[in-house]
């Protein structure tokens, strides 16, 4: 079997060893998965401290005075992020359960740390044996960069350009998605055709594609 011929992983392009060709997933990109599902509780958590304007304690000092104004009110964006991080997380442990023929997930006292722990301990399981596991991976890379995204503003997504994958309902044009990168992530996934790009070839593709166009 040649190197092109050897079947690749679905979350990112890359072929799969000989040692892997019994799962879906490669090696590094179940190690990028544990690490989003390792560092998730607590990015969540830290949402918390910005729900309202003021409320988070300052870089080089203690939380502000209280001030006798009305509060301001509740940053509904973030709100959102910290309930979708735990219906997510709980809605893929059911999956997985169910896929196991296990009973539904309990939790004891938080959901969203108990259900992070739960899929990190599986996923050894999934990159093997969940023909879904890209989605899953796609969902759980997009609420760390959210979370990070709010927390770290340096390192919010941005805009980059457009996907060039071939569309999947017409595969002689191109995707043609907005893609955003990181700072310092090593790869950008396309929303919506789901396409993992390395971040240094995608930035050669899209250079050259502005090149062809210049061109024509």
């Amino acid at each position: 079997m040649t190197h092109t011929d050897r079947p690749t992983c679905i979350i990112c392009p890359r072929p799969l060893w000989d040692t892997e060709q019994h799962r879906y997933a490669c090696r590094p990109c179940e190690r990028r998965i544990a690490d989003h599902l390792d560092q998730l509780p607590d990015l969540v958590h830290d949402l918390h401290g910005l729900l309202t304007p003021g409320s988070g304690r300052g870089l080089d000092g203690p939380r502000a005075r209280v001030s006798s104004e009305p509060k301001a009110p509740i940053r509904l964006d973030i709100l959102d992020r910290i309930a979708a991080a735990t219906a997510t997380l709980d809605s893929w442990l059911a999956d997985w359960h169910d896929h196991l023929e296990w009973a539904p997930p309990s939790y004891r006292a938080d959901p969203l740390t108990e259900a992070a722990a739960a899929l990190r301990t599986n996923l050894p399981w999934a990159v093997e044996k969940h023909a879904a596991v890209d989605d899953f991976a796609r969902e759980i890379a997009e609420l760390h960069s959210d979370a990070t995204g709010f927390l770290d503003p340096a390192r919010r997504a941005r805009r980059i350009g457009h996907c060039p994958a071939p569309a999947t309902d017409d595969p002689t044009q191109a995707c043609g998605a907005v893609l955003r990168y990181v700072p310092g992530a090593t790869t950008v996934t396309c929303r919506w055709c789901g396409t993992v790009w390395d971040a240094i070839d995608l930035g050669a593709a899209l250079a050259l594609g502005a090149l062809s166009r210049q061109v024509a």
